[in-house]
């Protein structure tokens, strides 16, 4: 069997100017994979709860809770590989990431082609736009931001820059910190 990467792109929804990025991936890796690979090529910081949505299924990690059981079938994203679950070249899945601000995103799968040996997986080909940060109040919070970031003397800039801990750029792309933070040598144990 001859291995294949994808080609995706994964885009924000809901905020404009589009924050997006294109990168490739191994077809053989498990959802849970993608879901670590989705982070590092975002810039979120893996600190909530996921889901994957495809084909009426829904894909995470289950937990063990006795109030977790809503009726609803949650697939293991560690068990579901991305070429076993049915998807092909101009699909879509949706991606929720921290279902309390409830950032949700696009991904399509752009292209499916064989592997060429010694190609570089996972890896950012490109994007647009910097991440909004961890646990800001989902879409007004990110646009809360980037509004008191236009006068960054103002009172609300400089509360936001303490908590944030540095000034936010909602224009800052860094393929090269990306790209060197999807090398799997590097990448943490999750």
């Amino acid at each position: 069997m001859k291995r294949e990467v994808m080609q995706l792109k994964i885009e924000l929804n809901y905020i404009v100017p589009q924050i997006w990025r294109r990168f490739i991936v191994d077809s053989l890796i498990s959802l849970h994979r993608l879901h670590e690979i989705v982070q590092d090529v975002m810039g979120w910081e893996n600190a909530h709860l996921y889901s994957f949505y495809f084909q009426k299924k829904e894909y995470s990690v289950p937990f063990k809770d006795e109030f977790a059981d809503f009726g609803e079938k949650v697939e293991d994203s560690k068990k579901a590989k991305l070429n076993n679950i049915g998807i092909k070249e101009k699909d879509k899945l949706r991606y929720l990431y921290d279902h309390g601000d409830s950032w949700e995103h696009t991904i399509k799968v752009e292209k499916i082609v064989e592997s060429i040996e010694g190609t570089k997986v996972p890896y950012c080909l490109e994007g647009e736009r910097n991440c909004p940060p961890e646990d800001c109040g989902s879409f007004p919070g990110y646009e809360d931001i980037v509004e008191a970031m236009k006068k960054p003397k103002s009172k609300k800039a400089e509360e936001f820059i303490e908590w944030l801990g540095e000034p936010y750029d909602p224009e800052c792309f860094d393929l090269k910190r990306i790209n060197n933070s999807l090398n799997p040598n590097e990448i943490k144990k999750r």
